[in-house]
């Protein structure tokens, strides 16, 4: 949205123009010149204060220290098992599928990183599953309930450490309502 921070600057010129002009207007003049000068006057001050403030918070974020890289661990999956996915994550999937047909090569491998969720209202062990692209993550569920109390505690470790713990990944099925996508781990 354009607001008066963000005008250009031929608008304020143009307002500074246009309350010039209207002195010269019989009646009325004085007050649109009054309205347009002040129109401007307020653009030029709250852009000065929008720099202002910009300024402060790039001198914020620069003073902020940058940690090491998040470390990668890669774990095998001994048997493979199918995510639990429900409709709620087909889209997350969806997504993941169409970036690598539009970005990469289909048979680069794809990988899948497994986060612990302690406070999830249902299992306090619960290990979400995220497919990886190379500009983030999209969540496609859940290991499942059976094996959930096993991977937590494999995983717990790396978490602790500030490492993502990722496995390899293969999406099944074509999305349709029939056949929706799947995420097989391992």
């Amino acid at each position: 949205m354009l607001t008066p921070s963000t005008w250009p600057g031929w608008v304020r010129g143009a307002l500074l123009a246009a309350a010039f002009c209207a002195l010269f207007v019989p009646h009325v003049g004085i007050l649109t010149a009054l309205v347009l000068g002040g129109a401007a006057l307020i653009s030029f001050r709250t852009s000065a204060a929008v720099a202002a403030s910009d300024s402060l918070l790039r001198a914020e974020l620069l003073a902020v220290p940058l940690n090491d890289p998040v470390t990668t661990i890669e774990l095998e999956v001994e048997h493979p098992f199918e995510a639990t996915a429900t409709a709620q994550h087909q889209e997350g999937i969806s997504a993941v599928i169409e970036a690598r047909q539009a970005l990469s090569d289909p048979a680069e491998p794809l990988f899948a990183a497994l986060e612990l969720e302690p406070n999830n209202p249902f299992d306090p062990n619960a290990v979400r599953v995220d497919l990886l692209l190379f500009y983030g993550s999209h969540k496609a569920g859940y290991v499942p309930p059976a094996f959930t109390a096993g991977w937590a505690a494999r995983i717990r470790p790396y978490a602790l450490d500030a490492c993502q713990v990722i496995v390899s990944a293969t999406v099944l099925g074509d999305g349709s309502r029939a056949n929706p996508y799947r995420v097989l781990l391992g």
